[in-house]
């Protein structure tokens, strides 16, 4: 458990520089911003539930929780990527 919490940071630090390209190239609305956190945020409870899942010996909870978690997460990257940050290329 103590690599999952290790990987979370890395993930979330990773995130945060990403994010600080995005402000810099792009110029991002409060939809945009809430997309982003809205799709990071999901995407972390998808990989924590899932992975603490899978090691615990629940494979069925771990898949549900990559399809209630994970597939919101990837809709909401891909439009919020489409509708309100490919357009406001600085």
């Amino acid at each position: 458990m103590g690599l999952m919490w290790y990987l979370l940071g890395m993930l979330t630090t990773g995130a945060l520089w990403g994010y600080v390209y995005l402000q810099r190239h792009y110029k991002l609305n409060w939809k945009a911003n809430l997309g982003i956190v809205s799709a990071f945020a999901f995407a972390w409870i998808c990989i924590g539930w899932s992975w603490g899942s899978f090691a615990e010996g629940e494979p069925q909870s771990g898949a549900m929780g990559m399809l209630n978690f994970g597939l919101p997460a990837m809709i909401l990257a891909v439009m919020t990527w489409r509708k309100f940050i490919q357009p406001a290329r600085k």
